[in-house]
């Protein structure tokens, strides 16, 4: 609830802004020209991680969808809509709209939004949330700088959550009411 109310108050921020430039909102040819090699790193990035948790954690490996399946489907589904994209418009569209001033780097800039980022997930208390997202804003960061795209920046974002729950990380990610009814629902 509360990421739902900050991003509306940075959506009537930029709202009112005449200086935002709408596009960032969708810039679909960027999707077209960075899908390939977002997805590559992806590709990479999932399979190191699987094979870290393969060889240090193995029983965490898929954890969520062998024990909790129609629960991992309803995050991978609901996760996207209701988290993924509040968190880009704060996070990407309005902190590099509002705050570029204050960075005349562009890699400065792209370093404090992925300590920022990283730095909001301690809400959920340990520190493998805080280190995946300070990895995750950086790559997220460095895409948003050279796209502007938040339609790229979602298809970016949702691919690397839900590749966490996935892969059984999802459990350093619940809080609150996902957190009780991850422990306490069985399908």
């Amino acid at each position: 609830m509360f990421l739902w109310i900050i991003t509306l108050i940075c959506l009537r921020i930029l709202a009112k802004d005449t200086s935002f430039d709408r596009q960032n909102f969708w810039r679909k040819e960027s999707i077209g020209s960075f899908f390939q090699p977002l997805l590559i790193q992806f590709l990479v990035i999932s399979l190191i991680l699987c094979l870290l948790l393969y060889f240090l954690k193995p029983e965490w490996l898929f954890l969520l969808m062998r024990e909790k399946t129609l629960l991992w489907i309803a995050i991978l589904f609901f996760y996207p809509l209701f988290s993924v994209y509040p968190q880009e418009i704060v996070y990407r569209a309005f902190f590099f709209h509002r705050y570029h001033v204050l960075f005349p780097n562009q890699q400065a800039m792209i370093l404090v939004n992925a300590f920022v980022f990283g730095y909001m997930h301690i809400i959920f208390h340990n520190w493998i949330a805080v280190i995946l997202t300070l990895g995750g804003g950086f790559l997220f960061a460095n895409l948003y700088a050279k796209t502007h795209s938040l339609a790229l920046l979602f298809i970016a974002h949702s691919l690397y959550g839900c590749m966490l729950f996935t892969l059984g990380l999802g459990q350093f990610f619940y809080m609150g009411s996902l957190a009780t009814m991850v422990q306490t629902v069985s399908f």
